[in-house]
């Protein structure tokens, strides 16, 4: 009696959390995108929770319930893949792809079209749907996860640990696949005992994200204010110094290039380089690397013909194609493969004179 007790309320508390965990990244000004596929992702799984709470509690009139926590469920596959998708484009300041409308598109279609078939009516053909689902939850895990492979070297670490954002990421994709091997392993298990557990592992994670990183907030916004009396000598000498390192040593040829190995190279704090970068250049970490990585491709282009994109790609600092192709396009307005067309035949001193050019930096201003 106790035990069931228990299990209705972390039923009710998972669901509750998903619920109000969803609002809190809805209301993220940052990153929206990504920030709403992740709340998304939070109501789809609350969702699927509640269905698992009826079903478990009482069979007799959960039958309606069935359908809604299987629609969530080929919901929960695609969330999770753009989650990881749209979450790389941010961390490689990459545009999104413009079809991520349709990983959501298809499953909401389907969702429609099975309304008319209702779960109470045709179970046994709701039970080669759910395998089907599952399936399909399983392939959009698959493409996230190589994503996540490509993209490694981007997800560095910081002092030696993982940064807290890549903690979170992980966490929600691992949560995902444990989920899901929940409720496929259901014949031999509880299903609302791992379901349960796993469900409050992501809301675990996320909520502990959300406490520490409205701490560091906090902590950022003091030091970044007081950051804003570095002189105008001061900024300058920064810029300087960055350019070099970054030209001399060609740091950007590393595809795990972070802010924490930069900031030391110039002896300088992570902060303070940060600001530096995003007050006087008006532009992201990411974007003031991929700057000198599409210099250093744009060379190759022209100088290395018989080199194909996948080595240039590699050869310039970047991790994986997609990558390569999103920034460049991003930075130059063409592909890869339309500026080699164009520049091939142009001698190198008349087309890439400019890229050799150090960023520019706005006029420093002093903020007293």
């Amino acid at each position: 009696m106790i035990s069931s007790q228990l299990l209705f309320l972390f039923s009710a508390l998972g669901a509750v959390n998903g619920i109000l965990l969803a609002l809190y990244f809805f209301s993220r000004r940052s990153h929206r995108l990504t920030h709403a596929m992740l709340g998304a992702l939070l109501l789809a799984i609350g969702f699927r929770t509640v269905k698992s709470a009826f079903y478990y509690f009482n069979p007799d009139l959960a039958v309606a319930f069935i359908q809604l926590g299987l629609s969530a469920c080929l919901l929960i596959g695609p969330l999770t893949y753009l989650y990881v998708h749209c979450y790389l484009a941010d961390l490689t300041d990459s545009a999104v792809s413009k079809r991520w409308r349709w990983h959501l598109l298809a499953p909401l279609c389907v969702i429609g079209i099975a309304a008319l078939f209702p779960y109470s009516r045709d179970t046994n053909t709701w039970f080669y749907a759910i395998c089907g689902i599952h399936a399909y939850w399983f392939a959009y895990l698959l493409l996230a996860g190589r994503q996540l492979w490509q993209a490694r070297a981007l997800l560095g670490r910081v002092d030696g640990r993982l940064s807290r954002q890549t903690v979170l990421l992980l966490s929600v994709y691992f949560s995902s696949v444990l989920i899901l091997a929940a409720y496929v392993s259901t014949p031999f298990t509880s299903y609302i005992v791992g379901a349960l557990s796993f469900t409050f592992s992501i809301h675990i994670t996320i909520l502990t994200y959300i406490v520490k990183n409205e701490a560091v907030d906090e902590g950022g916004k003091k030091e970044k204010y007081q950051n804003k009396k570095m002189g105008d000598d001061e900024v300058r000498a920064l810029l300087d110094s960055l350019n070099l390192v970054m030209r001399e040593q060609q740091l950007y040829l590393n595809p795990g290039l972070s802010l924490a190995m930069l900031a030391k190279k110039v002896g300088n704090l992570q902060t303070t380089v940060s600001q530096v970068i995003n007050e006087n250049l008006n532009k992201s970490f990411n974007l003031y690397i991929n700057e000198f990585r599409i210099q250093h491709a744009k060379t190759l282009l022209i100088t290395e013909s018989h080199l194909n994109m996948e080595l240039v790609a590699e050869r310039s600092g970047f991790n994986s194609n997609s990558t390569f192709f999103a920034a460049f396009k991003k930075i130059t307005g063409q592909t890869p493969a339309s500026y080699r067309a164009v520049f091939a035949s142009v001698p190198l001193s008349s087309c890439d004179g400019a890229d050799r050019a150090p960023p520019q930096r706005q006029q420093v201003t002093s903020d007293s």
